[in-house]
């Protein structure tokens, strides 16, 4: 009987000291298993967060907001714009031609100038600053061009009054009626272009337009 107790004494005593190597290397076992560097985050003591009080985040947290759609949608507009301008010229060819000479270069001019809204306006949707400058462009020349074509008509209307052979009175009266068309044309060019231009320049108003830093030039 004596070898049995003796074998259950080591029995116990396994089972004791087993449980006493457990315990003795639990810790270094997690540590083990853990995946490298996290048992100095285990120790590490946690940070204190400072919270902003204007937006309810932490200090340093950085808010990332959406650009404006200002620039994308005048772009559309503008090429809009462009394309029915060129439309317009395309159903009138067959009176330019006739009139012929001077109509048919202002012709060339309105579509030069329409191709280069829509140009401008193609790189707006793009975010492209350079965008802006060259639809602002257009509108400067497209009114320098309008200037000139009304200063030329009194010229217009002496040749029609030679054509037609108009009284000395009927060419007074015509001369009194060609400068009222220039002025009230001059004020109705300087109205429309600048308000075309205020519109054009939105984005560069607005703070979060999302426009890069291109140039029209260099």
């Amino acid at each position: 009987m004596q070898p049995d107790e003796e074998s259950g004494r080591g029995i116990n005593d396994s089972v004791i000291s087993g449980d006493i190597h457990h315990h003795h290397y639990a810790g270094q076992t997690m540590q083990q298993g853990m995946p490298q560097g996290m048992p100095q985050m285990v120790q590490s003591m946690p940070q204190t967060v400072i919270i902003d009080p204007n937006t309810g985040l932490p200090q340093n947290v950085i808010m990332i907001q959406q650009p404006s759609a200002g620039s994308k949608v005048v772009g559309i507009l503008i090429i809009i714009y462009g394309v029915l301008s060129i439309g317009g010229e395309v159903i009138g060819i067959g009176d330019t031609l006739a009139f012929g000479g001077f109509f048919i270069l202002m012709a060339i001019a309105n579509i030069g100038i329409s191709g280069g809204l829509i140009a401008g306006g193609i790189m707006m949707t793009n975010y492209q600053k350079r965008g802006v400058h060259l639809s602002l462009a257009m509108i400067v020349l497209s009114t320098i061009i309008g200037v000139i074509a009304l200063t030329m008509m009194p010229a217009m209307f002496d040749d029609i009054a030679e054509e037609e052979g108009l009284s000395d009175q009927e060419r007074q009266d015509l001369d009194e009626f060609s400068g009222t068309i220039m002025g009230i044309g001059a004020i109705f060019l300087v109205i429309c272009n600048g308000i075309c231009g205020l519109i054009i320049a939105i984005p560069l108003m607005i703070s979060n337009n999302g426009l890069d830093d291109s140039k029209l030039f260099g």
